[in-house]
């Protein structure tokens, strides 16, 4: 230490405290560094907006978070959440029951959007279900979600999905819009906003559905299930942040719309609308609760190609203790 500056300490008693401080503040910020979790959504669509929502409002930040929200498609990510390369998976369950069948150790701790927003739009010229006998109909997979709702809406309809229709696998949406528009198929099952765009063009909604109301889980989130236990308290904050982008998603409608139409790359008003309605208000829970009747649907959709999942119970699936902790306390 200088002599001017050993001065100075000598006649400023208060360099003591300044310094005190600084050490205190120091220490304050590397305590509260933020709690690092790795999300994965399986697909992108306006299903994700509570999720993106919570990280563009600054929700995870608020709750000292430190949220990496990564695209992973399909069976990767279910691969990714098993070997820890990622902390927790937002998509459709059914990648997920079919790893738990295999002896995985994932549980699901919340379900949102638990309805069946989907419509078979057809070709100009099929107007109604029974017209799609003889046809095509374009699915993602063979056995996969969509398969089974097209089978469970044609039986319902009186119809035969194995007979009275050929199924064929083309991929995602945006691949199912292009089957359609091509003719490569005579119909396919779309969300409500690529139904939307299509009958822009003189295509045809034939079944909407939401309308025959049938128990289904939406888009759930499962962890390790040593996760419950080990990082619980991070898991809970971040279920506080998710319900809090909910909440948003009803009160904040523009924003909501910003974030839809930035995360989906829209410019059309009428689409980005289209999306907020499917996506908020009476299609949106209120808290993200997992309905067992809809979760054993999933399972039972799954037996034909997966034979081991006969042997799980909807129930053994779901762990509420994350969801029931959050919901406990205010979202900030």
């Amino acid at each position: 230490m200088n002599s001017r500056v050993r001065q100075f300490c000598c006649r400023s008693p208060l360099w003591i405290l300044f310094l005190a401080v600084g050490f205190l503040f120091v220490g304050e910020s590397s305590g509260r560094a933020a709690d690092k979790l790795r999300v994965s959504n399986c697909f992108i669509g306006g299903a994700i907006l509570p999720l993106w929502l919570a990280q563009d409002a600054g929700l995870f930040q608020r709750e000292g978070l430190d949220v990496e929200l990564i695209w992973i498609q399909g069976n990767p990510a279910v691969a990714a959440l098993i070997s820890g390369e990622i902390d927790l998976l937002h998509c459709i369950p059914h990648n997920v029951i079919s790893a738990m069948a295999g002896g995985a150790e994932l549980v699901f701790i919340s379900s949102v959007f638990n309805r069946m927003q989907y419509r078979i739009v057809a070709t100009p010229g099929i107007d109604r279900p029974e017209q799609l006998k003889g046809k095509v109909l374009g699915i993602a997979r063979v056995h996969d979600v969509s398969h089974f709702y097209v089978r469970l809406v044609l039986q319902r309809l009186g119809m035969n999905a194995d007979q009275d229709i050929r199924v064929v696998a083309v991929g995602g949406q945006n691949d199912r819009v292009l089957a359609l528009k091509s003719g490569r198929v005579a119909a396919t099952i779309l969300n409500p906003a690529n139904a939307l765009i299509l009958e822009k063009s003189g295509f045809k909604t034939v079944i909407d559905l939401e309308s025959l109301n049938f128990p289904v889980v939406g888009n759930m989130q499962a962890v390790r299930r040593s996760a419950v236990k080990e990082r619980r308290a991070i898991l809970v904050k971040f279920m506080r942040a998710f319900i809090g982008g909910m909440r948003k998603i009803r009160s904040e409608p523009e924003l909501s719309k910003k974030v839809l139409a930035k995360y989906l790359r829209l410019q059309d008003k009428a689409i980005i609308e289209e999306n907020y309605r499917f996506n908020s208000g009476s299609y949106l829970e209120s808290v993200p609760t997992i309905p067992p009747e809809g979760l054993r649907y999933a399972v039972e959709s799954l037996i034909p190609t997966v034979p081991a999942a006969k042997n799980l119970r909807a129930e053994s699936l779901i762990d509420t203790t994350i969801l029931n902790a959050a919901l406990r306390e205010p979202v900030k």
